[in-house]
Formats: C-alpha cells, sequence, structure tokens
C-alpha cells in the first residue's frame, strides 16, 4: 500500500506539473490503480486512491499550484471501478460498456451536484465552460500562424459553436469516457496479464467486429439530422457520434489484423495510430472500413492474399 501510495501521488504530480507530459499520463492514470485496486483489493485500492489523492493536493497547495481534486479522482476512480468489472471476466463489449456508463452517470450527477450548489442551470453550466475552452483556443490561435480573418470568423461564431458543441456534448463525454476506458483495458491487458490473478484474455481481439444491426442505428441517426423537428438533429449527431466510435474500434481491429498478417515493424504501426490521431481524414477512412467490412470481409480477403503468396 505504501509502495501503491508513492507511484500514485507522483503520478498525480506529473499530471499537474509536466506541461507536455501531463495530458498523455492523465490518459492513463487509471492504469495504476487497476493494478493497485485488483492487487489489493476493494478497500485497500480505495484506501490508496484516497491516500495518494490528498497527498498530491496537500504538495501542491504548499508549492502554490492547486489541483482540480473532483477531475483527477474521476479518472483515477476509472482502474478502480475496471478492477471491480473485471472480477466478473465479462466480454470485453460488457467490460467496457459497464465501465463507460457506470462513469458517465458519476459524472452527469457530479454536474447536477454542482448545479444545485452554485443554482446554475445544468446547460447553462455547459455553455460556460464550453465558452472558455473556445476562448482559450482563440487565445492560443492568436499565438499561433493562423490568420487575424480566420481568427475572427471562429469569434463571430463563438456563440453557435457553444451551443453546438453545448447539444453534442452527452456524446463527446461518453465517447471520451470509452476510449479512455478502452486504452487503459488494452494497456492492462498486455502489462498486468499474469501479474494480476484473472485479468481477462478478451480473446483474439483483431476478429471483433461490430454488431451488423448497427448500421441501422446509423442511417436512422443520420436521417434524423434533416428531420425538421427542433432537437431532431441534436440527437441524430450525438447518436452519429457513438456509433462512429464503434466503427473506429471495428477498422483498427482490421488495421491490427492486417499489421499482424504482413508483419508491419512496431515504429509503422505506431506511426499510423499516430496519424489518426492528429488527421482527421485517416480517422474516416478507418471508420469507413469498420462500416463497409460488413459487405467486404476485409480480413478474408488479407487471408486469401496470403495464401496465395505464401
Amino acid at each position: 500500500m505504501i509502495q501503491g501510495c508513492a507511484i500514485l501521488t507522483v503520478t498525480f504530480l506529473s499530471v499537474t506539473l509536466v506541461p507536455f507530459v501531463g495530458p498523455f499520463v492523465l490518459i492513463l492514470t487509471p492504469l495504476p490503480f487497476l493494478y493497485y485496486g485488483s492487487r489489493l483489493g476493494r478497500l485497500e485500492g480505495l484506501t490508496v486512491l484516497t491516500v495518494s489523492l490528498l497527498a498530491a493536493y496537500m504538495i501542491l497547495a504548499l508549492a502554490g499550484r492547486p489541483a482540480n481534486l473532483s477531475v483527477l479522482f474521476m479518472i483515477a476512480f476509472t482502474g478502480v471501478l475496471l478492477s471491480e468489472v473485471l472480477k466478473h471476466n465479462f466480454t470485453i463489449e460488457k467490460t467496457i460498456l459497464l465501465t463507460s456508463l457506470a462513469l458517465f452517470c458519476c459524472g452527469a450527477a457530479f454536474v447536477l451536484y454542482h448545479s444545485l450548489r452554485t443554482g446554475s442551470a445544468p446547460l447553462r453550466m455547459l455553455e460556460t465552460y464550453i465558452a472558455g475552452i473556445i476562448e482559450e483556443n482563440l487565445k492560443l490561435y492568436a499565438q499561433m500562424n493562423i490568420s487575424d480573418e480566420q481568427v475572427q470568423m471562429i469569434r463571430e461564431n463563438a456563440p453557435q459553436l457553444t451551443l453546438f458543441f453545448t447539444g453534442i456534448f452527452p456524446a463527446l463525454g461518453l465517447a471520451g469516457i470509452v476510449l479512455m476506458v478502452w486504452i487503459n483495458l488494452l494497456a492492462g491487458r498486455r502489462i498486468f496479464q499474469g501479474r494480476v490473478a484473472n485479468f481477462p484474455d478478451f480473446g483474439d481481439l483483431t476478429e471483433w467486429k461490430a454488431p451488423e444491426w448497427l448500421v441501422w442505428i446509423l442511417i436512422i441517426a443520420g436521417c434524423m439530422l434533416f428531420v425538421p423537428l427542433e432537437g431532431s438533429a441534436i440527437v441524430g449527431m450525438n447518436l452519429l457520434i457513438i456509433v462512429c466510435l464503434i466503427y473506429l474500434f471495428h477498422g483498427l481491429a482490421i488495421a491490427t489484423f492486417y499489421f499482424r498478417q504482413k508483419q508491419v515493424p512496431k515504429m509503422l504501426r505506431l506511426l499510423f495510430y499516430g496519424l489518426i490521431l492528429i488527421q482527421q481524414y485517416m480517422l474516416i477512412v478507418v471508420i469507413a472500413f469498420g462500416l463497409f467490412d460488413m459487405w467486404v470481409d476485409f480480413r478474408k480477403r488479407i487471408r486469401r492474399v496470403n495464401d496465395v503468396h505464401s
């Protein structure tokens, strides 16, 4: 427990104090909690989480760098929650779904509590939060090589952008949670298997595919964008974001299967995954592969080509 408290306190301090490393460490913050929560048990894992949070908060307060403990706690709690869900040996779909929905509900409850405490409506709080993010980005754009005309155009459309992102915030929040759970689950599978008792194997994830009926949800969501009813487009956009995220996972499974079959070097694989993060067109291509795999069956074709070459 002492070792866990020390490592987790350093993790929190790294997230807050290291400018460039912090955001990357933040995504993987649940990993040490997943490990210690699984090794130590429920009560001891929560104790380590609480002690490390308080220690990090005190150190940051003494250094004059107060941190948002609620955000750090929610992200770290992902690891504790994952360690609990993994004990039931669910499928990977059910593990991600249960953990993500639980975290999403916790986040919604926190927003509602903060709303009641401050007397501000939840949507108004989100609008203020998103407007602040847009304003911070405008300041960043002004320091970069972006023309004044583009910055001014974004500034003039800031109210419309705020309303748009407020409307799709539920899907963006859920998608962000699902991605964080997915990344930590895959990283934990690679790092902790054999070290943590009963860590599920989940089978060959390169064979994973989205359910065929999901395409109908995609079609319905697309149609809702053009229905002339108030709120229809927003609901459709939220559905579209979640469905596209699932097809992204499907496309990544195909890409990983191809890399394994062709024995692509790890550096090229990392380059590909990096391009997906920074290049939107690559993201759309991967989603399209996941969507059209239902009719094309890319993995079957890759196997066939390999059999011919061998």
